[in-house]
């Protein structure tokens, strides 16, 4: 009975030590599974390796691999480098987060970087093909800071550059594609493109074509003196040092059909004497040089050989009268009346010739080749003119709300370049400067930073449009706009950029969302630095707010100035301004569409008409200061820039109105140079060597004339000085 009942506890404890004990459960990253990845940006046929396993992404840029664990899988995952196309290779960027998360079944992103190859050709500006061979250097640079330098084969080789790389955003991994812009293509020592004329998108073209500056110039060579056709040809001194000699055609020209752009040292073969002179192209042209001929130098030796010879005679009396020459005198004048006027025309004869030098030297600039105006210089505008200029741009931006596009490309607003060549081009156009959109983030901040150094490099001048509204148009809290106006007056109050009154200008567009009391106290501190202005719509509103701000400037753009109206309201926001003692910047604009924006309103730009009158409106209402709206509001089109659908058209109109002849070149073009070149013309030299040898004699004469040996007996000296004080005979 007892065996029994001891024999299931028997069988219990075998069991117990002979039989394993059951595993505790392993934890999930520990065991093998499924790796789900989203490659941004979704490209199809990249290739991954993981323990050993291979796998593919998908149309969608998915795809899944097996791992044994999800442990330390940033160690053991490789993005091969893939040529997932014949001219696109993708190369491992980053990761969101870390590769382990995927243990959950979740999808990791997984960022390329992609590289693209691309090619380019040359062409002039009529479009037909330029030979490789002829260029000797190219300079491309990423909005991203990389400089490519290509010399050599490169230059006719394809090109694999960074086509795009992914950054971090507020929903995941995004893809930025990259541009290029060239900044040099150097032709016999001259650069032919514009600096960042050329912009290239490597994810949209890989076929490039860039155009070069080739002009046609025709040269001629005339005679100093006489209207004839002088010389053989020209010798041509490229900017490498490169001679060229060219024969003059049966017409007495020469003509270069594909001339680069620069600045070339040219001199007349035959016919006489020429001075090499530089010559500066820029545009079809025709240049005419001078030559001094074998008739011309006679004429001038015998003109100097008279003035000496006539000085030599009024010095010799005892020549003259072996020569049996006399000089006119009146018989009442005595010798002492004849050497006092005598010695006062020798020295106004001397002063003549010496300025008649200075003039051929100073008269020595380089001629300018015909065909084209001289570089214009802005003329002074009664009152500063600004333009309203926008930092928001990324590339992303132009593909919302836009019809027109800059003619500079789709660009970043931290292109410090677009900003070099923004204020090369308004300034040529007798812009003033510009008005900066502007409010404190760091990004805002960095561009603005770069626009100022631009500036003081330019001796451009800049102003301030505070953005005190977010994004919804909700006006900024009144302690971080405080801020903010404090921010800006500790690192730019003094700077001489924006010294064009007495202190700097910072218009607060928001402040008619506050009441007068708010206003004021939130720019008491401020004001002490900064003028700071309000951005009225009406004389009531100019009227409530009184002296709480230093002023107002009226951004509207949407007014039509041809029907005659806005000359009125704006004169009367003048007064109201004005009344308070105020500043008053008053609005110009060529023209308004937002209806991409959802708005209803346009204004025809009627080539050029909406410009002028509303120039003429805000002018008529004395203002302190032009605002045009504006630089580059192209989402409103209200924009000047250079566009692909205007051209320079309106920045003319403008220039035109500030009475500037803005040269397209110039103003396209921030590499150009405004250096003045001297040089020694034809005629030029002919009045300063002339002004040369006539003083020469002059000077010998009136040594000769104060040494002992010429003096004259003491009683004849002593008649002389009694006689000094004596009126003369006129």
């Amino acid at each position: 009975m007892t065996a029994r009942r001891l024999l299931p506890l028997l069988l219990g404890v075998l069991a117990a030590v002979l039989l394993p004990t059951p595993a505790v459960a392993a934890p999930a990253s520990a065991l093998p599974g499924t790796l789900k990845i989203q490659m941004v940006p979704p490209i199809r046929g990249v290739v991954v390796t993981v323990d050993g396993n291979t796998a593919r992404s998908d149309p969608k840029g998915l795809l899944r691999v097996r791992v044994r664990n999800f442990t330390g899988l940033d160690q053991r995952f490789t993005v091969v480098p893939t040529e997932v196309g014949p001219d696109r290779r993708v190369l491992l960027d980053r990761f969101r987060g870390s590769l382990d998360h995927g243990v959950h079944s979740r999808t990791v992103e997984v960022g390329l970087r992609t590289q693209r190859r691309v090619t380019w050709r040359y062409a002039d500006r009529d479009g037909a093909p330029v030979p490789v061979e002829r260029v000797t250097e190219m300079r491309l640079r990423s909005n991203t800071g990389e400089v490519i330098e290509l010399t050599g084969g490169d230059l006719a080789r394809p090109l694999w550059v960074a086509e795009s790389r992914t950054q971090q955003g507020p929903r995941g991994l995004a893809s930025k594609q990259l541009y290029y812009v060239v900044d040099t293509v150097m032709v016999d020592g001259t650069s032919v493109v514009n600096r960042a004329g050329h912009k290239f998108v490597p994810w949209e073209r890989q076929d490039w074509l860039i155009e070069l500056l080739f002009f046609k110039v025709s040269f001629t060579a005339d005679d100093m003196f006489f209207a004839q056709r002088a010389g053989d040809g020209i010798r041509l001194t490229r900017a490498d040092g490169r001679v060229q000699r060219l024969p003059f055609a049966a017409d007495g020209t020469v003509l270069v059909p594909d001339l680069p752009r620069g600045t070339y040292t040219v001199t007349v073969l035959g016919g006489g004497v020429s001075f090499g002179r530089p010559v500066s192209i820029s545009r079809d042209q025709q240049v005419t040089l001078s030559v001094i001929s074998a008739v011309d130098l006679a004429l001038v030796v015998l003109g100097v050989l008279g003035v000496a010879v006539g000085l030599v005679l009024v010095g010799r009396p005892a020549l003259r009268r072996r020569l049996r020459i006399r000089l006119p005198r009146p018989a009442h004048q005595r010798t002492g009346r004849w050497r006092r006027p005598l010695r006062l025309g020798l020295g106004s004869a001397l002063a003549v010739l010496l300025v008649a030098a200075v003039v051929g030297v100073v008269a020595s600039r380089p001629a300018r080749a015909a065909g084209g105006p001289a570089p214009a210089t802005p003329a002074s505008a009664p009152v500063p003119v600004f333009a309203h200029y926008y930092i928001w741009f990324n590339p992303t931006s132009w593909n919302r709300a836009k019809i027109d596009y800059p003619q500079l490309g789709r660009y970043s607003s931290d292109d410090i370049e677009i900003m070099r060549r923004h204020v090369r081009m308004a300034k040529a156009a007798g812009v003033t400067g510009f008005l900066v959109s502007w409010k404190h983030t760091p990004q805002l901040d960095d561009r603005l930073a770069k626009l100022v150094e631009v500036a003081r490099a330019e001796d451009f001048r800049l102003g301030i449009v505070y953005q005190g509204l977010d994004f919804s148009r909700k006006p900024l809290p009144l302690a971080t706009v405080r801020a903010d106006l404090d921010l800006f007056a500790t690192r730019y109050a003094s700077d001489a950029v924006f010294d064009v009154f007495d202190k700097p200008v910072v218009i607060w567009n928001g402040s008619d969302r506050f009441t007068a009391a708010e206003v004021a106290d939130t720019v008491r501190a401020a004001r002490q630095r900064l003028l700071v202005l309000g951005a009225a719509k009406s004389t009531e509103e100019v009227a409530a707010y009184g002296t709480a701000l230093d002023g107002h400037a009226y951004y509207w753009s949407s007014g039509d100035p041809v029907d005659g109206r806005t000359q009125n309201r704006l004169a009367a926001m003048s007064r109201a301004v004005h009344l308070h003692g105020g500043l008053w910047i008053a609005p110009v604009a060529p023209g308004y569409d937002a209806r991409q924006l959802g708005g209803q309103r346009e204004v025809a730009r009627r080539d050029g008409e909406t410009l002028r009158a509303s120039f003429a409106a805000a002018r008529l209402s004395q203002p302190d200061a032009l605002g045009v709206i504006s630089w580059n509001e192209f989402s409103e089109n209200t924009h000047v820039e250079p566009s692909e659908r205007f051209g320079v058209r309106y920045l003319e109109v403008l220039a035109d109105l500030l009475g500037v002849d803005v040269d397209d070149d110039v103003a396209m073009d921030s590499q150009q140079e405004h250096d003045d070149h001297w040089g020694l013309p034809a005629w030029g030299a002919v009045v300063a060597s002339g002004g040369v040898l006539a003083v020469l004699p002059l000077w010998v004469f009136l040594r000769r004339r104060r040494s002992p040996d010429g003096a004259a007996p003491p009683a004849q000296r002593g008649a002389d000085h009694d006689d000094v004080e004596a009126p003369v005979d006129s």
